[in-house]
């Protein structure tokens, strides 16, 4: 009895998928179970019934482990892409920074060219400060000049207020020479203007420079006689300086020391000569 009553209690516990059909015989389970041929069938089913809840319970810690490793992918995926999000931001900083100084350079070259712009405007309309300070709308100019010397002239400005002005010409009938070429440079200023409207500006100016002249000249009828000069200038003019027009006309009276070379100094060793020369002229501006 104890014997019967194991078996049918094995038998219930057995999965329905293990137990015998009531329509088929126990060769055929046995067939069906594909037990071994040398084995019993309730060894048969004890066995089985034991490789699947050995399967499940694998089946279950792979899932675990698969679950896991699910866990970590996601973990690593979260991290890197918090990784990418904070290089974004910053990427985005550093953009932003580099935007904010390119708008401040950009603004500080608009508001220069707005500044040369008002001065300019300026000058024309003849709006000027209290203090008649110059500020030249004019950059390079060539003209004609008259009288000591006559030839060519040119002026450039390197400031607003400070210029080159240089000349290449002829002295005819000199106050103590003959006549002869010229070269000269100078550096002027305009320290103010004495009339400032809308038509024209009326700068004073003042400088130093210096002067080569090659010259010829007569002596008890001779006139074969030569000499050089190296000179030191100290131009003091003004100048009508027109707006509207690319134009201006100065007027200049120049003091100079001359040191002389050659025959005129051989024969009556003199050296220096002091004198004053005038000119005037007419230039063209080309910016």
């Amino acid at each position: 009895m104890t014997l019967v009553a194991l078996s049918t209690l094995a038998l219930a516990q057995t999965p329905p998928a293990l137990q015998c059909k009531p329509t088929e015989t126990q060769p055929e389970c046995h067939a069906r179970l594909k037990c071994k041929a040398n084995e019993e069938l309730e060894d048969c089913q004890k066995r089985l019934q034991k490789d699947g809840k050995d399967g499940k319970d694998g089946n279950a810690g792979n899932a675990g482990n698969a679950g896991q490793r699910d866990d970590a992918n996601r973990n690593n995926d979260n991290a890197r892409d918090a990784d990418q999000g904070r290089r974004r931001d910053d990427q985005d900083t550093g953009r932003g920074r580099d935007n904010a100084r390119d708008n401040s350079d950009r603004e500080n070259d608009q508001r220069r060219s707005r500044q040369r712009g008002d001065r300019q405007g300026e000058r024309r309309r003849g709006a000027r400060s209290s203090s008649k300070g110059f500020e030249a709308n004019k950059i390079f100019g060539v003209g004609l000049e008259l009288g000591e010397p006559t030839g060519l002239t040119g002026k450039y400005f390197l400031s607003d207020a400070s210029a080159l002005d240089f000349g290449i010409g002829w002295i005819y009938s000199h106050y103590y020479y003959g006549d002869g070429l010229h070269l000269y440079a100078d550096y002027l200023y305009h320290p103010t203007s004495l009339v400032s409207s809308a038509a024209f500006e009326l700068p004073l100016y003042i400088g130093v420079g210096l002067r080569f002249w090659d010259f010829n000249y007569c002596d008890n009828r001779v006139c074969n006689y030569d000499g050089s000069a190296i000179g030191i200038r100290i131009p003091f003019g003004i100048a009508f300086d027109f707006n509207n027009v690319p134009l201006d006309i100065f007027i200049q009276l120049v003091p100079v020391i001359d040191f002389v070379n050659g025959d005129y100094y051989d024969r009556y060793r003199d050296r220096a000569h002091f004198g004053v020369d005038f000119s005037f002229g007419l230039r063209y501006w080309f910016k």
